[in-house]
């Protein structure tokens, strides 16, 4: 076998040695011979142009082509200068040879035609000569009509002996190139194969033969460096086995000594399992919750402790006794129900229920949360554990819970209703002041003197406040009970925004602030009530104004924005009342309201819109409608949010957290669904 590789890989590469270097003499010869022939092709036609030349020369002078002298001597000239042209001859216009290099040509010119190379070249065969490359030029005379031709050729033999002489060569070069190719192949395949498979072979008789303590040989080829490195790993792993082996034959035996001894102490241990059982009775009976365990059959075998203080019966009433019979006997409801669904509880699974029972003993209900579980004995016995932990106590505070939300929901409604009842009542005394107010105010035959005056007029401004409470009482009270009235209508929010400006100028230039407007032009239309949402804005420009200090910097803008569609904001499409959402991007109108006010803590981002909330310490804000940090009913976000909800949008704020010192600032951002662009 070891021969046999050698001895392939030999013959394979004299085989694959011999068909390249016959190949590449085939192509080399073929190249040589038409690279030869081109040139001497080329010559010949540098001649043939030359000669021509010079007869044109002559011809044009009118002197005719038969008559000319020196034409033979310069054609044997041409010939005797380049020993590879066989001939070079002068033909009339009919064919006939006037002048030639050979004077005995004429009498032995038989020629045969075999094809072309190109127009002016054709391969002929002659007798003598045998196959001849013959260039030819047609002469003109000054008619510029053929008045004959000059023909200059070589013989193909010309082209076997070179190509032999070449061939020759090449051959002696191959040759010497495949004795060191077949030589080096040789040396490879004994050094690099053959010898490190018979050294990897050794080594594999060796760890037959039981001898694991070998080493791989070093090798020069990485895939046999990798089978000798894994061959050592399988000696080592092999060694490490066979003394594996000796140390568990050396167990075994130990093993037999440990049973005898173990067998000898089986009294023991079986004593110590009465023990045992002992013990396990003891944890039983002392742990919290109540555990029963029953037979195949149903009957309760075991009872612990616990069990009797929270069914208040015996354990001797309990134990021996029909599962079904002790649900009966503590009054438990639902008692069919609760022993079915014991029953299917199977092996390895468990179940949770409630047991809901009248104690006796201290006329007590209770309520306890029953976990069971189904094991089966060594000996095919099926136990049923019943793990019951008291919630009495853990079911009162649920009820007391759920009693305190319903009183907490219960009073959220009694709070909607006195706000709506007390907006209602306000408003009526409060129009009769605000009535007579302006009586006060308006032209008298008597003037009012100037303490007066003042007062009434102090007393106008607080009723404006007072109405202006009342009136976002009355907006809350709408909002909440849905029965605010909205008139839709097409507008550009730019006006909106504008108008909102207006009304908040006052109290921008009455703080010496400054409210810049970055409003895109060309925004689609929005469907909003317009008067709502002059409200809207106007409260977030306000509460900027508020926490902004003096001489600050307001910033509104408007945009054009795309985003996801909001099913919650939307009419539905379907009959299940479902809105199908999809990736398409819906067009809205953003409206930013930054300021570089105090702030809003991140925790009270979403809580400054509920009602009556009011941002940082309740002592620190002041009075006045637009006085820095003054404090208002807590209404105008609410009011907001909920009419942005109204018109399918959403509200939200987005700052830093809340400093007075630093002025971290906030910015305000309402979202409006936007009439679509190509309706």
């Amino acid at each position: 076998m070891k021969s046999s590789l050698e001895r392939r890989i030999l013959i394979f590469s004299l085989l694959a040695l011999t068909l390249t270097i016959a190949v590449n003499t085939g192509f080399n010869v073929e190249s040589f011979r038409r690279t030869y022939r081109d040139s001497i092709l080329q010559r010949a036609q540098t001649f043939t142009a030359a000669l021509k030349t010079q007869i044109e020369a002559v011809v044009n002078l009118g002197l005719p082509l038969d008559e000319i002298d020196g034409i033979s001597e310069r054609c044997q000239e041409i010939v005797l200068n380049d020993p590879e042209i066989a001939y070079c001859l002068i033909e009339d216009s009919s064919g006939n040879v006037l002048y030639h290099s050979d004077t005995n040509y004429p009498e032995i010119a038989t020629v045969g035609y075999l094809g072309n190379l190109s127009s002016n070249v054709s391969i002929l065969h002659s007798k003598v000569m045998g196959k001849v490359y013959d260039n030819t030029a047609p002469l003109y005379n000054y008619d510029d009509k053929v008045a004959g031709r000059v023909r200059i050729g070589f013989q193909d033999e010309v082209l076997n002996q070179l190509v032999m002489d070449h061939l020759g060569s090449t051959i002696m070069v191959l040759v010497a190139a495949f004795i060191v190719a077949f030589t080096l192949i040789v040396l490879f395949s004994r050094y690099d194969l053959v010898l490190p498979i018979r050294r990897l072979c050794g080594m594999a008789e060796d760890l037959a033969a039981g001898r694991f303590d070998v080493k791989a040989p070093t090798l020069r080829t990485r895939e046999l460096a990798m089978l000798g490195t894994t061959l050592t790993g399988m000696a080592n792993s092999l060694r490490e086995r066979d003394e594996e082996l000796s140390r568990n034959y050396q167990e075994v035996e130990q093993t037999n000594l440990e049973l005898q001894r173990s067998y000898e102490s089986l009294e023991s241990i079986s004593s110590e399992l009465g023990r045992s059982r002992e013990m396990y009775r003891s944890l039983l009976d002392e742990a919290s919750d109540a555990i029963l365990v029953c037979d195949e059959e149903d009957n309760i075998v075991i009872a612990n402790k616990a069990a009797e203080r929270f069914f208040g019966l015996p354990k001797a009433r309990m134990e021996r006794n029909n599962y079904y019979s002790f649900l009966l006997l503590i009054n438990c409801r639902d008692v069919e129900s609760q022993f079915e669904l014991n029953q299917a509880v199977q092996p390895g699974q468990s179940s949770e229920s409630e047991i809901r029972f009248w104690r006796e003993r201290d006329q007590h209900s209770l309520l306890g949360r029953a976990s069971t579980s189904v094991i089966v004995a060594k000996d095919g016995r099926r136990l049923m554990q019943v793990f019951v932990r008291d919630t009495t106590k853990e079911e009162e505070v649920r009820l007391n819970l759920e009693r305190t939300a319903t009183e907490i929901e219960r009073l959220n409604q009694m709070k909607n209703s006195f706000l709506g009842l007390a907006s209602h009542e306000l408003k009526t005394p409060l129009t009769i002041i605000m009535g007579y107010v302006e009586l006060l105010l308006a032209d008298r035959e008597e003037p009012l003197n100037d303490d007066t005056l003042d007062l009434i007029k102090h007393i106008s401004k607080a009723g404006e406040r007072l109405s202006e409470i009342v009136r976002d009482m009355v907006d809350v009270s709408l909002i909440d009970g849905q029965t605010i009235d909205l008139i839709s209508q097409d507008v550009d929010i730019n006006i909106l925004v504008q108008r909102a400006v207006d009304k908040n100028e006052a109290f921008v230039r009455q703080r010496e602030q400054t409210l810049k407007l970055e409003l895109t032009r060309d925004l689609p239309l929005v469907k909003c009530d317009v008067e709502r949402m002059i409200q809207v804005i106007g409260n977030v420009i306000g509460n900027a104004i508020k926490f902004t200090p003096d001489k600050g910097t307001i910033i509104l803008q408007t945009k054009l924005v795309y985003r996801p569609r909001q099913p919650e904001k939307f009419a539905t499409n379907r009959m299940d009342s479902a809105c199908e959402l999809g990736n398409q991007q819906v067009p809205y109108v953003e409206i930013a309201v930054c300021d570089k006010g105090i702030g809003i803590a991140e925790s009270e981002h979403e809580a400054i819109f509920d009602k009556f909330h009011e941002v940082g310490d309740v002592e620190e804000h002041s009075t006045g409608k637009v006085a820095f940090k003054s404090r208002g009913a807590g209404l105008g976000l609410s009011i907001v949010k909920g009419i942005v909800d109204l018109h399918g949008g959403t509200v939200w704020v987005e700052s830093p957290g809340y400093n007075p010192e630093t002025m971290t600032g906030s910015t305000f951002y309402i979202l409006l669904p936007a009439i679509a662009l190509n309706a």
